[in-house]
């Protein structure tokens, strides 16, 4: 089985948690809600790969980002290790992609992948 490390931010502003929505054309998850971030690359660390992946996918750098347990998901073939951070900041993150500011009851309702849907409900007392 595949294993994939993956940094995650859980950014918050006045009470609403931000996620964005994966193209359509995506290979995986298309269409779905998640939250900003990505894979690590090799030799890189949970928290740098936060940076680089908020600073590609939503222009954004965190004022602050802190780190929650990580959280372990399989899927068929693939077990993916979820790095989470809250994180909040001045600026607000820009993406080209479908976004918006959620309660923790709305990201409920939304159409999420597994991984980021059992990370919302291990964390859902942070949110």
């Amino acid at each position: 089985m595949i294993e994939q490390d993956v940094a995650i931010a859980l950014i918050r502003d006045r009470g609403r948690w931000f996620a964005q929505r994966r193209d359509a054309a995506a290979s995986r998850c298309a269409g779905l809600w998640e939250f900003p971030g990505g894979k690590l690359e090799p030799l890189e660390t949970p928290r740098a790969a936060l940076f680089r992946e908020l600073a590609e996918e939503v222009r954004w750098i965190p004022g602050r980002a802190e780190p929650l347990p990580p959280l372990r998901h399989g899927y068929p073939g693939l077990a993916v290790v979820l790095h989470p951070f809250l994180c909040d900041g001045d600026l607000r993150p820009r993406t080209a992609l479908a976004w918006g500011w959620f309660t923790a009851a709305e990201l409920a309702r939304l159409p999420m992948p597994e991984a980021n849907r059992t990370l919302l409900e291990k964390y859902r007392a942070h949110l």
